[in-house]
């Protein structure tokens, strides 16, 4: 690869991607300033290229705009190195004194780029005094769990992950609605509820499995320990309604990120005090953000295929979606009648069979969803055959 390619929006912006992660670190790295906002611009500059030029897929997209509104909140919104502070018994532990934790302002730069690169990979905030641990899942390991119990379990979760992984990628050859890329709403219902499912379960597969790998690296060689890694989703019961399902069922990447967006509009530029009206514009302003997100890294894998990315209007009704539920328990409870966690995980799977298609619908008809995966353990168990079957072929 030659240097003029490597500096080259198409194919892939490799060079760029570099430049735009150093620009973001240095800038969590570099001392508390009224400058260190401009960081800011070029990261918006090279956005803007990437919308217009790239030709990144989703994945490279989606990471990109994310690392954009972390960004917008550590670098504009953030005092990053006077507000967050790593807890003592956080990663990095072994080398890090007291007074480095305190007063990283007066660190030298090795160690303000070290707590900023921690910074940006702890995105959840764990090990850090605003990690949400309510809203993370209470699974984690205890703090005397030894480091070959967890090898060995998080050994056998991935190994499950990766079955389930290679489960969804046979659903995604046989489902018509992925497979022959007609999308969930053209398909019958049938195969939109097991397509609904089926992207989920895939959602989750791909995050969770280098979630779990690097936990197993990082506890294997000593640079974290296993409580430091709590499962990246919920359980079922945390899917009993729309809110919960987005508070702690589904991973919360983009939690610390949206959420200071919307503290910031309410507390900052409406003043509203602690409340109801408070917390309903915070959870608006976090879902049409990662609406935005989600739009704008979309967009770029979509443009070719002139198809127009529907995460505006996903996520912009997943606040309807929550009043709704508000609204129907306040009137049963008014009535007496007392619901049941069977009954929020069946209106929460009935809420996105008939809103998935919205978001899905155009990466499916735009060939993003397709199976990349030519190679199948269960196939190798069933059939005798590491080979997977042509699309629609069971």
């Amino acid at each position: 690869m030659t240097l003029s390619n490597l500096f080259s929006w198409k194919p892939f912006p490799y060079a760029y991607l570099a430049v735009y992660l150093t620009i973001l670190i240095t800038g969590l790295a570099t001392r508390p300033s009224p400058y260190r906002r401009l960081f800011f611009v070029p990261l918006i500059a090279l956005t803007w290229r990437l919308l217009r030029d790239s030709e990144a897929g989703y994945i490279t997209s989606m990471f990109w705009l994310s690392c954009l509104i972390m960004g917008s909140d550590y670098i504009l919104l953030t005092d990053v190195q006077r507000e967050l502070r790593q807890l003592p018994d956080s990663t990095d532990r072994r080398a890090a004194t007291s007074k480095s934790q305190q007063y990283i302002e007066s660190a030298p730069l090795t160690w303000r780029l070290k707590w900023a690169l921690h910074l940006f990979l702890d995105v959840r905030g764990v090990g850090w005094a605003h990690e949400p641990r309510a809203a993370l899942p209470g699974s984690r390991a205890p703090p005397n769990t030894s480091r070959i119990t967890f090898l060995v379990s998080q050994t056998a979760r991935m190994l499950a992950t990766i079955l389930l992984f290679d489960l969804v990628n046979l659903h995604t050859r046989w489902n018509p609605a992925f497979g022959q890329r007609m999308g969930l709403e053209a398909v019958d219902w049938p195969w939109r509820v097991v397509g609904t499912v089926g992207w989920a379960a895939g959602a989750y597969a791909g995050l969770a499995l280098p979630h779990q790998a690097a936990s197993i690296v990082c506890v294997a060689i000593g640079v974290s320990l296993p409580q430091d890694w709590p499962p990246l989703f919920g359980g079922l019961a945390d899917a009993a309604s729309v809110r919960t399902f987005w508070a702690r069922c589904w991973h919360q990447l983009l939690r610390r990120s949206l959420s200071a967006h919307g503290k910031f509009v309410s507390s900052t530029l409406l003043r509203l005090p602690p409340g109801t009206a408070s917390t309903c514009v915070q959870i608006v302003i976090a879902f049409i953000l990662s609406g935005v997100v989600h739009y704008l890294g979309e967009s770029v894998p979509l443009r070719p295929r002139r198809e127009r990315s529907g995460s505006l209007i996903f996520f912009g009704i997943q606040p309807l979606g929550i009043a709704a539920e508000v609204l129907v328990a306040h009137l049963a409870r008014r009535v007496g009648v007392r619901g049941s966690r069977a009954i929020g995980c069946a209106w929460v799977f009935a809420w996105f069979v008939l809103t998935l298609p919205i978001m899905q619908d155009p990466l499916i008809r735009a060939g993003e969803m397709d199976s990349r995966v030519d190679v199948s353990l269960i196939m190798r168990i069933w059939r005798g055959t590491w080979d997977l079957p042509p699309v629609g072929v069971a």
